[in-house]
Order: C-alpha cells, then sequence, then structure tokens
C-alpha cells in the first residue's frame, strides 16, 4: 500500500475534523481515502458521460488542445447515438462544439458532414442551418484563397 501526504488548507482541516468529530468516519484518513476513492470513481464513469464529454471538450478546446477536444466531442456523439431517448438540445451543442473544434483545425469537409448529418436529425434547426452556411461559405473561401496562392 503506498503512502500519500498531502497538504490542507486550515479550512478544509476543520471541516475533515468535524466529519470525524460527527461520527462519520474514525479517522481523518478514512476521510481522505474515501474522498479520493469517490474521486476516482467518479472519474472513471464521467468518461461515459455525453454531458460531461462535453464540457472536456470545451476544457479542452480552450486550452487549446483542439486534437483532444475532438476526442471527448466524438465519443460524446457515438454514446448519444446509441441512446433511445437522445437529449436533441445537448446533440445540438455537441455537434456545434464539434463544428468549432474542426474549423480551428481547417477540417472544413468534416465540419460541412457533420453539419449535414445533424440537419438529417434536426431538420427544423435555424442553428444548425446557419453553421451550414457559415461552414460552406468559410470552405469556398479558403479553397479560392488556395488556388489564388498555389496559381
Amino acid at each position: 500500500m503506498a503512502k500519500i501526504t498531502i497538504d490542507l488548507g486550515d479550512d478544509m482541516v476543520r471541516e475533515v475534523d468535524r466529519i470525524v468529530r460527527d461520527g462519520w468516519y474514525r479517522s481523518s484518513e478514512e476521510v481522505v481515502t474515501e474522498a479520493i476513492r469517490q474521486y476516482v470513481g467518479a472519474k472513471t464513469y464521467l468518461g461515459d458521460s455525453p454531458r460531461m464529454l462535453q464540457r472536456f471538450a470545451a476544457d479542452a478546446l480552450n486550452e487549446s488542445k483542439p486534437e483532444t477536444a475532438l476526442k471527448f466531442a466524438d465519443r460524446s456523439l457515438s454514446l448519444l447515438t446509441c441512446h433511445k431517448l437522445a437529449d436533441l438540445t445537448l446533440y445540438q451543442q455537441i455537434v456545434e462544439l464539434r463544428v468549432q473544434i474542426l474549423l480551428v483545425l481547417d477540417r472544413y469537409e468534416e465540419a460541412r458532414s457533420t453539419l449535414e448529418e445533424a440537419r438529417e436529425k434536426l431538420p427544423n434547426s435555424p442553428s444548425i442551418l446557419r453553421w451550414l452556411e457559415r461552414v460552406t461559405r468559410r470552405a469556398t473561401t479558403v479553397e479560392t484563397e488556395t488556388k489564388e496562392a498555389s496559381g
């Protein structure tokens, strides 16, 4: 068994002492061990939550890690498609996030394809239509600029 040494702030120490004093645990070591056990367990199961994966994707994108963000977004979408009663609002949010990530990566065709698939599931979504128009315009502009630069 490994031993871990941690530094806790005074407020946290008071809370741990209170929990032990109230009889929830026999010692502060038990409190810390249980806290770590719950944290690790939560991280294990959160990996299969589309909503948490969406948050992880957004965080990764904000940290300038688009490839990691894309992995989280893709996993989230794959889990949502397995659910019989998918949350369509969450689906749309993840699609839009995936498109943003793909645009950062200059992968316009993939972004357009993602939006086309989303339009099939959400045919009346004005947001998906606006994104599709925006991505198509941007892809056309980039294609034109590339041709002019090489020609």
